[in-house]
């Protein structure tokens, strides 16, 4: 008798054991799963980003020459209206500057001073007047679309590390706009 009871305790002791570990790893599993979907949704907006930084690179990498065999940007090319149409995806890309690096972003921000500048030396003007600023700026604007295509692809090889993309800052910079 005293050899069942301890043969039954020691079921219920091992079921009661092997219950509570099953639900400690159910439970990690959970989280776990939960956090991998939650990464996998990031990782998707992530990607939406980029996408539409590698949208506004490739309109920055379509060149052509003036009658003076002197280069400009295509988007200087169409007039005034074509010009900020252009720049749409610019914005798209900083409105979603939350799920990218930190310092493609900067080097968007840096992108976008200079559309500021030139959107206001583009204001107003003729077609070929507007190509003229676009000679004017081509080294520019070549220099800081080569700078954010190398931090682009830098931040793609790192898309999966979500600690070091969210990397918050520790001290709140302000952002001034120079004429360029």
């Amino acid at each position: 008798m005293e050899a069942l009871n301890l043969i039954l305790t020691s079921s219920i002791i091992a079921t009661i054991v092997s219950a509570i570990v099953s639900y400690i790893i159910s439970i990690r599993l959970k989280k776990l799963d939960f956090k991998n979907e939650y990464y996998k949704e990031i990782l998707k907006k992530r990607l939406v980003a980029y996408e539409h930084i590698e949208i506004q690179l490739s309109l920055l990498k379509a060149v052509v020459l003036g009658y003076d065999k002197l280069p400009y940007h295509v988007i200087f090319g169409e007039g005034e209206n074509k010009f900020l149409e252009y720049q749409t995806n610019l914005f798209l890309a900083i409105n979603k500057s939350l799920w990218i690096d930190s310092e493609t972003a900067q080097s968007l921000e840096v992108l976008n001073d200079l559309f500021f500048n030139l959107n206001n030396k583009v204001f107003g003007k003729k077609d070929e007047e507007i190509v003229e600023i676009g000679k004017q700026y081509y080294k520019k604007l070549s220099d800081l679309r080569f700078e954010l295509e190398n931090k682009t692809k830098k931040g793609l090889y790192n898309l999966h590390d979500m600690e070091k993309a969210f990397k918050t800052e520790k001290k709140n910079k302000q952002r001034i706009i120079y004429e360029m």
